[in-house]
């Protein structure tokens, strides 16, 4: 052992064994049973002597135990959708959870996160009366992080569940890497990311899945003079170094219409999971995707079914017709319709113009459940020398096919020699 070594590790042994200050005994943030109201909380006053400070338009100063934070507040009327019964029946969430739902979205220092990263605008929304209440916080210098994420901490902890779009991935993370940084923490409420399901539901119809996307071909919003998110992170330092007031307009404007777009997608997916039939046949097969992969089998077998008849009646989309077909046959098929099943996979094999997943599913079918062997090589062996003059072949396709045909003509040949021996 290296005498650096031995130095050092005194060094630390010295550090740990010193008395903690009543100071560092404190919890960082209050205990939640001491906050009052059933509101989220609003505090008053400006800075703890800290002296005046620069702020964006519209800003005030905020009281928190650890000094004070900028803050823009506002409402607005929202006379949308408020149900949640298809949601909570969907997602599993608590009736009561998603009556109280806390929209989150941040505005960082850089897009890629990690531990130089920061959030110095955190945009946060709830249902109050009428309408929403905005409240978006505002860094006006790195010193006051702290403050800060005491006073968002105080609303997540109101939250029935949090709302966020992409939030699973990089908000939530981004901020818990904050709290740490600060050796504090918040509660975890339950987390709603919107861009799961709106990838789960709208991936067939849209090029994309970024919010804005989502506002102009879901919601019918089209934002004007939208400031990329890009430039975001140089407007937040050249405030820093300028301190115009107006710098960061279109900031908290972009800000605020992210947080407010996921109030009216959160009460569009609950008219959408309630079933409304007014949709694009696409986003309908996205909703019967989502319905089949959350387990509600009998609800997606109906949507499939009713978009297999009208395709049949050319009103669907082409491009879904394969891909509709062999979901609807697969579920079928695990609820023992092998009837249905197969007369769905036979239209599939004969009109589809790359039809080769259509006969494995249909090979599997006479093999295993109508016990027709003759039938299920006949459909392997055409598939094959289909897929041998194809101009795009598919290497898994055809190894699945030419395994499944040797071991087709393995049963046939066991069969043919059992009835040999039988009839001598």
């Amino acid at each position: 052992m290296t005498a650096d070594l031995v130095a050092l590790r005194e060094r630390i042994a010295a550090i740990t064994a010193r008395p903690r200050t009543e100071a560092s005994l404190r919890p960082r943030f209050p205990n939640p049973t001491t906050w009052h109201g059933l509101g989220f909380p609003s505090h008053a006053g400006g800075g703890q002597g800290e002296g005046a400070r620069r702020l964006p338009s519209n800003c005030f100063e905020e009281a928190t135990p650890f000094g004070s934070v900028a803050v823009r507040r506002e409402w607005f009327a929202d006379d949308g959708n408020q149900e949640v019964g298809a949601l909570s029946t969907c997602l599993g969430f608590a009736p009561d959870e998603l009556r109280r739902p806390l929209f989150l979205d941040t505005e960082t220092t850089g897009l890629s996160g990690g531990t130089g990263t920061v959030a110095f605008l955190v945009g946060l929304a709830w249902r109050e009366g009428e309408g929403l209440a905005l409240a978006q916080y505002f860094l006006c210098d790195f010193d006051q992080e702290q403050a800060l994420l005491w006073a968002v901490g105080e609303c997540i902890s109101q939250a029935g569940v949090l709302v966020s779009y992409n939030g699973r991935s990089f908000d939530w993370p981004l901020l818990q890497t904050r709290l740490v940084m600060h050796r504090a923490r918040w509660p975890s409420p339950p987390h709603l990311d919107l861009l799961t399901l709106a990838r789960r539901i709208f991936r067939p119809r849209l090029p994309d899945c970024a919010l804005q996307t989502i506002e102009q071909d879901v919601l019918d919003l089209h934002r004007a003079d939208d400031l990329p998110g890009s430039l975001i992170p140089s407007r937040y330092f050249a405030w820093l170094r300028q301190g115009d007031p107006r710098a960061l307009d279109s900031v908290f404007l972009h800000n605020q219409q992210d947080v407010l777009s996921m109030a009216l997608l959160l009460a569009r997916f609950e008219t959408l999971l309630g079933g409304s039939d007014e949709l694009h046949p696409l986003d309908r097969f996205g909703r019967a995707r989502f319905l089949e992969a959350r387990g509600f089998q009998v609800e997606a077998i109906r949507e499939y079914r009713l978009l297999w008849r009208e395709q049949q009646a050319s009103a669907a989309p082409r491009t879904i017709r394969g891909a509709l077909g062999l979901r609807l046959a697969r579920l079928l098929r695990r609820e023992g319709r092998w009837d249905e099943a197969r007369a769905v996979l036979e239209e599939c094999w004969q009109t589809q113009t790359y039809p080769y997943p259509a006969a494995i599913e249909l090979a599997k079918l006479l093999e295993h459940q109508a016990k027709d062997l003759a039938a299920a090589r006949r459909i392997v062996s055409d598939a094959l020398r289909l897929l041998a003059i194809a101009v795009v072949s598919n290497a898994q396709w055809r190894a699945d096919l030419e395994r499944r045909q040797q071991r087709l003509e393995r049963r046939l040949g066991r069969d043919d020699a059992r009835a040999f021996a039988l009839t001598g």
